[in-house]
């Protein structure tokens, strides 16, 4: 799928924008929390809503990293080495994200 640099721009300013909103808010609702203390930590994460907002945070991270990672790959790298490099980045994008979603579901089940 090919996406025009216009999209791409605007899909990593709402990403970004994602980031930010999800970062504070995700904060606020922490900042009583003590982190030092794994079943406090645990605890916070284990709540659905906190768990559904760090998916979401996560989510926009890996957008916005996507996206920012294969403007500089077709920017600085050959064509003849940019296929092999971009086909390793979504390959290792897809097993972060799939961590991810493994980790956040044996969390809260």
């Amino acid at each position: 799928m090919n996406i025009s640099y216009k999209r791409k721009w605007l899909i990593q300013k709402i990403s970004i924008v994602l980031f930010i909103a999800l970062s504070i808010s995700l904060f606020l609702l922490g900042k009583n929390i003590n982190f030092f203390d794994y079943q406090s930590a645990l605890n916070f994460v284990k709540l659905k809503t906190n768990a559904i907002l760090i998916f979401l945070l996560i989510l926009s991270i890996m957008i916005h990293f996507n996206i920012g990672i294969s403007s500089i790959i077709d920017d600085y790298f050959h064509k003849s080495f940019r296929k092999k490099i971009l086909i390793l980045k979504n390959f290792l994008l897809v097993v972060l994200f799939g961590i991810t979603i493994l980790s956040l579901y044996l969390i809260i089940n």
